[in-house]
């Protein structure tokens, strides 16, 4: 395991932008989308975490503005 999670991020690591003149031009391409690939899952995973976070914390603050209205009601 520890080596595939290496060699995943030494594949990585080698489609970064500043790695242009370092790569062969037939890897150039298929490294770059493979860079931009993991970017694009890390940024929709940390976005999708906040939405879940949002969304429990609007469940929370749902009992509580149902819990005001019944207080202001007088219940």
């Amino acid at each position: 395991m520890w080596r595939s999670l290496a060699a995943a991020a030494l594949v990585y690591g080698s489609g970064h932008p500043g790695l242009d003149g370092y790569r062969p031009g037939m890897l150039d391409r298929p490294l770059q989308g493979f860079h931009q690939e993991v970017n694009s899952v890390a940024r929709d995973g940390k976005r999708a975490l906040s939405t879940l976070d949002d969304a429990r914390s609007m469940r929370y603050l749902s009992s509580y503005i149902e819990f005001l209205q019944t207080s202001m009601r007088g219940g």
